[in-house]
């Protein structure tokens, strides 16, 4: 069974943004694949241009890890990811 998973994605600050510029195409191309397959619910790019935010849904929080690795600028090592997995708020269900 699929769970939501909240991913914090940051971009390397270490790089320069001439090693981001050639891969920023790649990239949007294999996110909008990830978003076809259902893998990607919702995209969103950081307000402070370090990275986006990402709702996915897989199995498990290392499911997650491992498809997200596959991404250009991660693979490159310029994008590093936080990765949460969620259940229910216990309020809602409680309120149901």
């Amino acid at each position: 069974k699929n769970m939501k998973i909240f991913v914090v994605a940051t971009r390397n600050e270490d790089r320069p943004a001439e090693d981001f510029a050639p891969l920023m195409d790649p990239e949007a191309d294999y996110a909008l694949k990830l978003y076809k397959e259902g893998f990607v619910r919702e995209i969103y790019s950081r307000t402070d241009g370090k990275g986006a935010l990402v709702v996915v849904e897989a199995t498990n929080e290392e499911t997650a890890l491992e498809t997200l690795s596959n991404l250009p600028l991660a693979k490159a090592g310029l994008l590093s990811f936080e990765v949460y997995g969620t259940t229910a708020y216990r309020g809602i269900i409680r309120g149901i």
